[in-house]
Formats: C-alpha cells, structure tokens, sequence
C-alpha cells in the first residue's frame, strides 16, 4: 500500500521513522525523543548545507522522500521504492514566451479566483514577485510588504523598487522594518526541528509584523518561491563526481562547516544519488532542476512560515507545467533574464533602465546581531558531536562584538568596499560564526529536548 511519494521538486517534504513507521510533513511529529540517536553522517551533511540533503537528517532513522520516491507498507514495515523520474522526459521540450505568460496569468488568477479573501504578496521588487503583483487582475485585493536589508531600509534595492512597482500598478503597499528575529527560534524549531538551520527567523519577524497591520484578517499568500531557477537565473556549474553535489546546495554561505565541526565523511551518503543521476546531471537543465530539489528543504519556508499565521500560501513556480516551461524557453531569451526585461519594459516597470537612487547594501544580520544578544551555543550540551574548539570559536565571535569589528563589518557591508576586501583575501567570520550559530541551535535544542524527555 502506497502511503506517500515525494514532490516533483521536492516541496511538502515527506519525513518518516523507519523504526516506529510514523511518516508526516512534519519532522516534529516523526522524531521519537524517548530513543534519539544522532546520525552522524546526516549531520554532517546538514552542518555544510545548513539544512537536510540525500534523504537523511540529523537523527537517525528519521528520514525524507525525495522526488518520486514512494513509501509503502509492505509485511508489517515501511519501504522505500524509488520512481522514474518523470521530470526528465519534460526537459528537452520548446516554448515560447507568449505560452509561458499565459500559463502564468491563467495559473495565477485561477488560484486567486478560488477563495475571497485578499492576497498577500511579499514584494522584493525582483522580477519574480514583480511579475505575480502584475498578474494578479484584481489588484485591490492586494497586500504587498517589503523589508529592506540595509542599515537604513528605506534606501535598500528592495524597498526602493517595491514602492515604485505598487505606485504605478494601484497596489497597496507597506514596508516593514526588521531586526530583531533570533529570539524567533524556538519558534522555528517548533515548525522545522532539526531539518533545517534557523536561518529564515526573519520571515517570522516579518509576519508577526505584518499579522499586526492586518489583525484578523487571513488573506491567503502568493509566493515567488524558485521563479528565477527556471528563469534564468540560476546556472550550475558540472557536476563530475560525488561531493560535486555541494554545488547543488546553493547555500550563499548559510551554513556551518563540517570539517571544523565534526570531520565526519558523509560521502556515503551522497555517492548512490550520485550513481542514479550521474547521466542526467550532464544535462545542465536537469542540475538546476537538482539544485532545487535539493534546496526545497531550506526554501519551503518562504511559503510554510506565513502558513503557521494562518496565511494560506501557494506559489505558481512549484507548478512543473509552469516551470518546465519557463526552463524550456529558448537560452538565448533567458540570458540576463532577457524575456522578462522585455515584458517589464513593454509594461513601463523595468526599473532597472531607469535612474533611482538606493543602495545594494545587505547589513541585516550585522543589524541584528547588534540590537540582540544571542545566548551561546551549550558547548557542555554538543560536545558529544561538535568539536568544544568550534563552538568556542562561535560563541567568541557573536559574543564580543568590540569597536575593531564594527569597522570591519560597516566596511564589508559597504558594496563596493566589500568586492575589494574579498579580492585581497578578507573574510567575515563574524557572519560566518553568526550562520554556524543559527545551524547548529536547532541541533542544540534536539538534544535539550532529549534530555528533558
């Protein structure tokens, strides 16, 4: 009996125990704490990636489906099957860009015409949510809200575009203002656990606020989530053997370090993946396929954190018609995202061909790690897993923010300052400690939890 099978793309990830058969989308429910053990390759990998990958997690026997992965009930236990990949025979296809927005707009409106309420659309200005806010035909149902991500947020790319978009199209706009999100972790975890590093506390920051400016209201939520994967924004690079496969985890350094951590070999893990695509991983449409897939464990969030506010949430770029579509149009058209600068230009929104003043500084998390204190990692707690000498180095680093590093980090957040300084060879542990930190808390709280249980 078939009880479940893992997403296209991997979105809904499917968890489940192989040693109690309980199964859900939420790792929370799956977790026995009563017989907790950590598996230490599934860590390993989780600490590089900053979140779950291969199927497996932090603890062991908790693992996921991955894309067309079933789980059935076969003599009294649970079992895996693996599935053709019905993605790949959709890859080789041609498409226009007329079919493409087509697709969208019926896609969107479709969705928006199925339930009354209003529409929440976190706006970034990028090209993703600028195209659902003009797709939408009734645009005053509405809601768009922006956090900037500079030291004055109201100069940052994002807000500075947003603003413009929803003045010229009629929509109502808000922006809100961020920087005190970390204490939002317990939070996450309750949704997550120990799937994924408490790096998108801010979404909740940003919900709770917007939860305030809306009240009662439960408007559902229309999400740009992986629209510039199959636009053309995302690239990668060959994948020729097996830790190859860190390229498809697209962390933007969201991550601890393995090596400094633990120096666990999760090669195993990675290596029957591997061998099962290694022919489709030559086709550079199907590795950016891969990269989402692997990635989805991490960017669900976008659309399951507003859901736990009651916010309904759906993103078009998750249905494969849509993307196979968009990943389909021709590669000249997709180059520089050449397609939708044509369409925005023809729509008087492509603001990039126009003079405005902001700025491309992301300083948010130097902002808040400045306006919160954060409690050090329990270095008595993980030691039985991560090195005593990391951890100190972690809880040093977030902990003693002196005037020399505030220098510093006003000169790394500094655009054109920071292309320079990383050139001649400068890194910044501080946010690098800083996102060691956020992956490792949820491992902390996992065996707080076991501890108490």
């Amino acid at each position: 009996m078939e009880l479940a099978k893992g997403n296209w793309v991997g979105y809904a990830t499917v968890f489940y125990h192989e040693k109690t058969g309980k199964y859900g989308t939420q790792i929370n429910d799956v977790i026995d704490y009563s017989t907790l053990e950590i598996d230490r390759q599934g860590l390993a990998a989780y600490l590089d990636f900053g979140y779950s990958v291969f199927g497996q997690t932090p603890v062991k026997h908790v693992k996921y489906l991955l894309p067309y992965q079933s789980l059935r009930f076969e003599d009294g236990k649970l079992r895996v099957v693996e599935g053709e990949d019905l993605t790949l025979a959709k890859l080789g296809g041609k498409s226009t860009e007329e079919d493409v927005f087509s697709k969208l707009e019926k896609d969107v409106n479709s969705w928006a015409d199925g339930f009354d309420s209003d529409i929440i659309v976190p706006t970034s200005g990028g090209f993703d949510s600028r195209l659902l806010n003009f797709l939408v035909k009734d645009k005053s149902r509405i809601h768009a809200y922006t956090y900037g991500t500079s030291a004055n947020q109201s100069d940052s790319r994002e807000v500075v575009y947003a603003k413009l978009l929803c003045k010229r199209l009629g929509i109502d706009w808000k922006r809100i203002d961020l920087g005190q999100f970390n204490h939002f972790e317990k939070d996450w975890y309750a949704i997550f656990g120990p799937s994924v590093g408490a790096t998108g506390t801010y979404q909740m920051e940003f919900y709770t606020k917007i939860q305030e400016e809306l009240g009662s209201q439960k408007p559902h939520l229309l999400s740009g989530i992986i629209g510039d994967a199959w636009a053309g924004s995302v690239h990668v690079s060959p994948i020729l053997d097996a830790m190859d496969y860190l390229k498809l985890g697209y962390t933007h350094g969201m991550n601890a370090n393995s090596k400094d951590a633990m120096e666990v070999d999760y090669l195993p893990l990675v290596e029957p993946i591997f061998d099962r695509q290694k022919d489709a991983l030559k086709d550079d449409k199907f590795r950016v396929v891969s990269a989402m897939r692997t990635k989805m464990m991490m960017l669900q969030y976008l659309i399951s954190v507003p859901e736990t506010f009651g916010y309904e949430g759906y993103s078009p770029f998750i249905n494969e018609d849509i993307a196979m579509s968009m990943l389909n149009l021709p590669e000249e058209r997709k180059q520089q995202r050449q397609w939708q600068r044509d369409f925005f230009r023809k729509n008087n929104i492509l603001f990039e061909e126009e003079k405005h003043t902001f700025t491309y500084q992301n300083s948010l998390n130097f902002f808040t790690l400045l306006n919160e204190r954060l409690e050090p990692l329990d270095t008595s707690l993980l030691k039985e897993y991560i090195k005593p000498a990391y951890l100190e180095w972690i809880n040093q680093k977030i902990t003693q923010i002196g005037t020399a590093e505030r220098l510093f980090q006003t000169l790394m957040h500094t655009p054109k300052v920071k292309g320079v300084m990383k050139m001649m060879g400068f890194k910044n542990n501080l946010i690098n400690a800083y996102f060691a930190y956020v992956t490792l808390k949820p491992i902390e709280r996992l065996l707080k939890i076991r501890e108490n249980s």
